[in-house]
């Protein structure tokens, strides 16, 4: 009796374990359409129904579903749970490039359930296929195959090239401009320039740096009196705006005769380009106070010519008295005004 009762109560739970293993796994396919011309593109849906936290393998597909007919698209996976059960579907978009009948035989899942070490496999239903072939009237005669229609551009497919263009043209505008710097030794991205001193100031600061730099000490008599005269030509050059740098001696002190320079200030410069010319020519080594004197009569000419800005005249005692009336007349107007109105 005991044995029969364990024999009852075990295939009372089969039982129940099949009911629900049928009720809750469930696989189905599905096709838009069973019949179609040959070429056309028809979904086929993929749908499984399994106890939630299962875990789900899906068929392999290959781009060959079954022998000719082929997977053109792959959809996602969707998933939705309701009353614990795991609701998955999937579209594929198949098509068939040859006429006949075609089975769909079933696509395989495997399952594994909550709690279980072992897989389940659930299978779909057979599917069949009709694809149809045109049906051609060969008595009628044939026509000639039509070209291509052309279709208008669209801004999407003509702004890429209108950018490549731009970006050739810039190219092109480059590398004339750099060739044309590197041609002439300039850099690429030169610094602003700063800007100059007023030629008195440059002069000055210039012959202080050659009184620093000790060369007639040091023996460098042509490159010293070198030195002043070329600072002095410069000045000359800015101030009375003549280009004295391709002057002689003489042509210089011509033009200087010609413009508002003292007698004196015109002699200390003649006598220092003389005796640089002296040194440069002659190789005469002057005394070292005929050096120093020579830059001390540069620097006084520079002194003695450079451009004095004008103030503004100042207010004489007469008409600042004369202002100071004009306001206290303004002054007592106001009231006298304010009464009459």
């Amino acid at each position: 009796m005991r044995n029969v009762k364990n024999t009852g109560l075990l295939i009372l739970m089969l039982t129940a374990f099949t009911v629900v293993r049928g009720q809750t796994l469930k696989a189905n396919a599905s096709l838009d359409t069973n019949a179609i011309m040959i070429g056309d593109q028809i979904g086929l849906t993929l749908a499984l129904k399994v106890p939630a936290g299962s875990q789900v393998t899906w068929p392999v597909l290959n781009d060959t579903l079954v022998p000719h007919v082929e997977i053109i698209k792959r959809g996602k996976t969707d998933s939705m749970v309701e009353h614990n059960i795991l609701n998955l579907k999937r579209r594929l978009v198949i098509t068939s490039f040859d006429s006949g009948y075609f089975n769909i035989t079933p696509l395989k899942f495997q399952i594994q359930l909550p709690g279980s070490h072992n897989a389940v496999n659930v299978a779909t239903q057979d599917l069949f296929l009709q694809v149809y072939a045109p049906q051609v009237d060969t008595t009628k005669p044939f026509k000639a195959i039509k070209g291509p229609m052309a279709e208008p551009y669209t801004l999407g497919e003509i702004l890429p090239w209108i950018l490549l263009g731009l970006l050739l043209l810039a190219g092109i505008v480059f590398l004339v401009w750099y060739l044309r710097r590197r041609k002439k030794n300039q850099p690429l991205f030169a610094r602003k320039p700063k800007p100059k001193l007023p030629p008195d100031q440059e002069a000055i600061q210039r012959l202080e740096e050659v009184r620093l730099s000790r060369l007639w000490q040091a023996g460098k008599l042509k490159t010293y009196h070198t030195a002043i005269t070329d600072i002095m030509r410069n000045y000359f050059a800015r101030r009375f705006l003549f280009d004295a740098r391709e002057m002689t001696t003489g042509e210089i002190m011509r033009n200087l005769e010609k413009e508002e320079v003292n007698k004196e200030a015109l002699a200390k410069a003649r006598s220092a380009f003389e005796l640089a010319d002296l040194v440069k020519f002659a190789r005469l080594k002057p005394s070292p106070l005929e050096n120093d004197t020579s830059l001390n009569y540069c620097l006084d000419f520079v002194n003695e010519t450079k451009v004095v800005p004008q103030e503004e005249p100042a207010q004489t005692q007469g008409d600042m008295v004369q202002t100071e009336n004009e306001g206290q007349t303004e002054e007592k107007s106001q009231p006298e005004n304010k009464e009459e109105k």
